[in-house]
């Protein structure tokens, strides 16, 4: 516990402590931040399909049902 909180300030006094950077985001960054949140969104999509396929098939071999093919 004490090294956690040794760490806490550490992190906390580097935040504090921290001059201005006077930094930009040029159009690359941009188009990369876009890139990143579709293939997020794409990938959400795919692990709920996937997800979904087998809970159906989960329940159908449960109840009975033939699986669709």
């Amino acid at each position: 516990m004490k090294k956690f909180i040794v760490i806490l300030l550490c992190v906390v006094f580097a935040l504090v402590l921290v001059k201005r950077a006077h930094a930009y985001i040029d159009p690359g960054t941009g188009s990369m931040l876009v890139q990143a949140a579709i293939a997020a969104v794409a990938a959400v999509s795919v692990s709920i399909g996937v997800f979904r396929r087998r809970l159906r098939s989960f329940f159908g071999r449960l109840f009975g049902r033939k699986k669709d093919e």
